[in-house]
């Protein structure tokens, strides 16, 4: 989910990418140590910083709380620093309680099995690209439903969640990226392939991808429950989640372990979201 850009342009500076304003709701805040960075985590994967220095009206701006729930439009600097926050309309589509499931076991959801890695090659291919910056979780979306709607194809989504050791010590704009991934056929068995169509230019080991973001070299050991890497968050650098491909954001990982609930169909309000922020298309 880091953005890599080109600066084809000499004479452009760093003011013209301030004022960058991101709309979503806070997931968490972490205050660090006496004198730390303080680090504001968005459910949108942002992860946003105030200086302990700060003005006190935005340290004690009630609207910066973990508990307080409402859509919020931050504007940051260069150097994702809010500088201003106020609370914004909702943009997310409402969750459809008959897309869930009660009870979801793992183990009813079959993924398909790709014949051959030239065929993953072939998807991945003709997946739907654009050069705008957006959210991994609508890019991931849009890719599995189209896949699913011209091939028949069930994939899974791969998580790699980032702890607040490694968001720390390298400055890291995100706390998790999503992408879908298949189950190829190759060789005489079966193996996974990472299917981010944003980062890579064909399916990818989950080392490789997770490569591309981990500036350490470090394996991020696989979770299966979302609590492993919620309720620890310092431990190591990195995690990895295996899921189906209707979850959208982490958020429905949370329902599952809470309550047993998981979507068991696609949500067409969060395709269409999705379309619409990723790839500028109205449905």
């Amino acid at each position: 989910m880091r953005v890599f850009c080109f600066l084809f342009l000499v004479f452009v500076s760093l003011p013209v990418f301030a004022n960058t304003q991101i709309t979503s709701q806070i997931h968490d805040i972490d205050y660090g140590n006496m004198g730390d960075e303080i680090l504001v985590f968005l459910k949108s994967g942002h992860v946003v910083k105030m200086q302990p220095s700060a003005n006190k009206g935005l340290l004690d701006n009630p609207l910066l709380n973990k508990d307080h729930d409402e859509w919020l439009t931050l504007t940051l600097d260069e150097n994702r620093y809010i500088k201003k926050v106020k609370i914004s309309e909702n943009p997310e589509p409402a969750v459809d309680p008959a897309n869930f499931t009660s009870m979801y076991n793992k183990d009813s959801y079959v993924p398909t099995t790709v014949a051959s890695m030239e065929v993953a090659q072939q998807y991945h291919r003709e997946g739907r690209r654009n050069p705008k910056d957006s959210q991994c979780f609508n890019r991931a979306i849009v890719w599995s439903y189209e896949w699913w709607r011209k091939h028949s194809v069930k994939s899974n989504k791969i998580l790699i969640f980032f702890t607040r050791t490694y968001i720390r010590r390298y400055d890291f704009e995100w706390w998790f990226h999503i992408a879908p991934y298949l189950h190829v056929m190759d060789g005489g068995k079966v193996v996974e392939r990472a299917m981010d169509l944003k980062y890579t230019s064909r399916p990818t080991t989950f080392r490789k991808w997770t490569d591309i973001f981990m500036k350490n070299d470090v394996e991020c050991p696989v979770i299966t429950k979302y609590s492993e890497y919620a309720d620890f968050p310092y431990t190591g650098e990195c995690f990895l989640y295996r899921t189906n491909m209707y979850t959208y954001q982490p958020a429905d990982l949370q329902m599952n372990e809470a309550w047993g609930y998981t979507k068991s169909s696609f949500n067409i309000e969060e395709v269409r979201a999705a379309y619409l922020e990723a790839f500028d298309i109205t449905l």
